[in-house]
């Protein structure tokens, strides 16, 4: 398993940071050939709830199955923290975000182990090279969301 972790910040307060973070139809909008969803009965993201990302183009696709672990939105002074398991069969791993206040905004912090289940043992150093290629496509995402 790899990790990569990049740190954004914006003028957004830390509750306004959050609310655009995690709103699915977001996520759907800024991140090509995808449509993020929660698992029904969920209308919104918490602890407990899964969601998944459909990548596709046409019908060949994968599915990223998440689910919350931890779920705890900022309230001033505090900062927020969430952490969802990746569970699906293609892409594993877990994300841990912190939105943590700063004098004239916030700063997100998204740590992201990258783990690649179908991989045979002997090919695993390929994940490290994900989590590489990963980071920067993740980074001009929050970056995205948060504008």
């Amino acid at each position: 398993m790899s990790e990569f972790c990049t740190k954004v910040e914006t003028e957004k307060s830390p509750e306004e940071t959050w609310r655009r973070l995690w709103d699915l139809d977001r996520h759907t909008a800024v991140i090509p050939l995808t449509t993020v969803t929660p698992h029904p009965p969920a209308t919104r993201l918490g602890a407990g709830v899964g969601f998944t990302g459909r990548t596709a183009l046409g019908s060949l696709g994968f599915d990223d199955v998440m689910r919350v672990v931890e779920w705890s939105p900022p309230s001033d002074p505090a900062s927020g923290r969430a952490v969802v398991d990746k569970v699906g069969r293609v892409v594993g791993g877990r994300i841990e975000v912190t939105v943590a206040s700063l004098r004239h905004g916030s700063r997100v912090t998204w740590r992201q182990t990258v783990r690649l289940p179908w991989l045979p043992r002997p090919l695993r150093w390929i994940e490290a090279l994900a989590a590489r290629v990963m980071a920067p496509g993740y980074r001009r995402a929050i970056r995205t969301l948060l504008a």
